[in-house]
């Protein structure tokens, strides 16, 4: 936090008026909501909510650039900013907000290297594993005070444990470290916790009836993705990102219409496709931009919507304290792996160890799955959501301030 109040002051000093300029826009376009939300109703106000959510994802890449910090932890907090303000997601917000998890589910499943996997995967299982027990043993002793049982004990599991390959990723890249055997093995670490708590979710959203031979079967068409996609591959009429995107929402439906969640089939898609999406930069490109240029930031946003500030205010210290706990207890076995076993230094190995902390796709996803079903409540979405962009901070910042030694 100290590191973005720094960049806030100095941007201030120096006359840079950007971020200024992005304040007053934003305190505008919040207030001129509340004024007007009191005027309209039904279909007007779902419009108006939905030119404020995209003036806020405008203006978010824009402070995102300039503090040097992930563009969606800047979408959760303008999200919550405008809950403050009264916006509430609508259902056209809403069904942008669901294709957004799902694409964001197929990136991170497409983000697993799978040859990477197998090629470290004693290492990388072992690294991946402490990085997701250590908080998950806070999350297992929280479950207990709130005095959650079954799924929604794995649903904490999956939120204070995943780690986000996204950042991840972003981090090893702006210290230099992606190509290098300890970034190889951190990537590889992530990845495994990412998975894990992949698995706590799905086993938290499924139910056990005759639809469930169904949904395998479904989750079976999918593999069927990874042998069609290279024949379509630099097709007119961009029948690659056509094909991903409609399976991703067809198969979605289907997971919905037999009663279970559509997050592991996004993932599973995203698994399958992964050598091919990885293997074709361009093809990678137009998905991301599909993906981050538009659906993404509407399930950010309403992430953020979701939450109601005066919860958060009211719960800060414990959103503080646990988002310090999650990290340091994500960060000290880190630590002790690239330094002990894999003879890292210890400048490298705080980048390294910082890289395992941030969360962000899996528990914002479990998050809104165990609030949507009524598994958790307001109070431990709120509690999931401040972690997350605790952790994504002090990462960004630990790792930014280390790499310029």
């Amino acid at each position: 936090m100290s590191r973005v109040l720094h960049i806030l002051l100095d941007t201030a000093m120096t006359g840079k008026r950007s971020l200024a300029l992005d304040l007053a826009i934003i305190a505008l376009a919040l207030g001129s909501f509340k004024a007007l939300s009191h005027h309209v109703h039904g279909e007007e106000l779902e419009v108006l909510t939905l030119g404020l959510a995209a003036l806020l994802i405008l203006v978010s890449g824009h402070i995102a650039s300039i503090l040097l910090l992930p563009v969606a932890i800047i979408e959760i907090i303008l999200g919550m900013a405008a809950a403050g303000f009264g916006a509430e997601p609508s259902e056209g917000l809403t069904l942008l907000s669901n294709i957004g998890a799902n694409l964001l589910l197929f990136m991170a499943g497409a983000e697993i290297d799978v040859r990477l996997l197998r090629r470290r995967a004693l290492h990388a299982f072992m690294l991946g594993f402490l990085g997701f027990m250590s908080p998950g043993l806070l999350a297992l002793g929280l479950s207990k005070v709130y005095g959650l049982t079954g799924a929604p004990v794995l649903i904490m599991l999956a939120g204070f444990s995943a780690t986000s390959v996204a950042l991840t990723y972003s981090i090893l890249k702006n210290s230099g470290l992606t190509s290098s055997r300890h970034g190889q093995l951190a990537l590889t670490a992530a990845m495994v916790a990412d998975i894990i708590g992949m698995i706590a979710l799905s086993l938290a959203t499924a139910s056990i009836d005759p639809t469930i031979g169904l949904y395998v079967l479904i989750l079976l068409s999918a593999l069927l993705l990874g042998p069609l996609l290279p024949r379509v591959s630099g097709a007119p009429f961009e029948l690659e990102v056509r094909l991903i995107t409609m399976t991703i929402i067809i198969l979605g439906v289907l997971s919905e219409i037999l009663g279970m969640h559509s997050v592991l089939t996004s993932f599973i898609l995203g698994v399958v496709a992964s050598e091919t999406v990885r293997g074709s930069k361009a093809f990678q490109e137009k998905l991301e931009s599909l993906a981050t240029g538009f659906f993404t930031p509407f399930f950010f946003i309403v992430s953020g919507m979701s939450v109601d500030p005066r919860m958060l205010i009211d719960n800060i210290a414990v959103v503080l304290g646990l988002g310090l706990v999650v990290a340091a207890l994500k960060m000290a076995p880190a630590y002790l792996y690239f330094t002990r076993v894999s003879g890292a230094r210890s400048r490298v190995a705080v980048i390294l160890s910082s890289s395992q902390v941030p969360l962000l796709t899996v528990t914002i996803i479990a998050g809104n799955v165990g609030l949507n079903l009524g598994l958790i409540g307001e109070d431990l979405y709120i509690v999931l959501m401040g972690t997350v962009v605790v952790t994504s901070l002090l990462a960004s910042v630990v790792s930014s301030r280390f790499a310029r030694r």
